[in-house]
């Protein structure tokens, strides 16, 4: 195929993916979904960051329901962690942020997702605006950690955007090897095995993104604990790690080959889906990032 053959196969490409969007987002708007979010923010800072990138901030909300909840943050956990919000999502060229197709962002306290605190998580797909919320509570404790949760999260919408099939991946599964399985897949195996669903679950984690849990891994192939948990977890881990620690990510993977294909692959498959994360990108973008103590 000619390089002009490829890019009008890129292009029809990317315009049946938006079609598909746009017929999701009509579908939700039949249903009326979009007449019951929250109003946006009246941060000025906040406001100007989501015009430039096409998104609607919500800091002003609060919702109870049976396996998802969160808190309306206070005045002063929006003030300081605005800053931190901004600089995280201003390394994004506009192309990733609107390929995530992600619409509205809610900074939030006192996630609870299933019955468990979260640090963030996202609702994307049918019947969804396609939503990320962020847990402004958990980045007043550990600001490194608050930064990975942002791009941790971002990357799940990107991730389940860049394919037709959403997180499934299964050529990403087989890098770490035949006789690995995560902790996700080797429970849901158990389940059919025993034919009770109920009873057996993977290991539970007290929060789904614990802070504890994304502490560096001493495994071959993996940056943290967490991402043992699946294949789209496995992936986010790297993403997030990328983007705030590139250095540390790039000075593990030469000493671990698995490691190493993992951030290749990672890097190929973003490439691929949105053009701005080409090399110069990580080279001049991120690798030079420094954060204080």
């Amino acid at each position: 195929m000619s390089n002009d053959e490829r890019s009008i196969s890129d292009a029809a490409l990317e315009s049946l993916r938006n079609l598909g969007v746009a017929a999701e987002r009509c579908f939700t708007r039949v249903l009326g979904v979009y007449e019951m979010q929250p109003e946006e923010t009246k941060d000025e800072r906040l406001l100007s960051l989501g015009q430039r990138y096409g998104l609607k901030f919500v800091t002003d909300d609060e919702l109870d329901c049976q396996d998802f909840s969160y808190d309306r943050p206070t005045e002063v956990q929006v003030r300081s962690t605005r800053d931190l919000i901004i600089e995280e999502l201003s390394v994004y060229p506009k192309a990733a942020i609107e390929k995530s197709r992600i619409e509205q962002i809610i900074l939030c306290n006192n996630l609870v997702v299933s019955n468990k605190r979260a640090a963030g998580t996202i609702k994307v797909g049918l019947h969804f605006v396609d939503t990320l919320f962020i847990d402004i509570g958990e980045l007043n404790v550990d600001h490194m950690h608050g930064r990975r949760t942002v791009h941790h999260e971002l990357y799940h919408a990107i991730d389940f955007r860049d394919t037709w099939h959403g997180f499934v991946d299964p050529d990403w599964a087989r890098i770490q090897g035949a006789n690995f399985q995560y902790e996700f897949d080797a429970a849901a195996e158990l389940h059919r095995w025993l034919e009770n669903p109920q009873d057996i679950r993977p290991r539970d984690f007290d929060d789904p993104y614990h802070r504890m849990a994304v502490k560096s891994s001493t495994i071959a192939g993996f940056i943290s604990d967490y991402a043992r948990y699946s294949v789209s977890e496995d992936k986010a881990e790297i993403f997030c790690n990328l983007m705030v620690s590139y250095d540390y990510v790039m000075k593990r993977a030469s000493k671990d080959a698995v490691l190493k294909r993992k951030v290749e692959r990672m890097k190929e498959m973003l490439q691929a889906y949105i053009p701005e994360f080409d090399q110069s990108y990580w080279r001049k973008t991120i690798a030079g990032r420094r954060f204080p103590d």
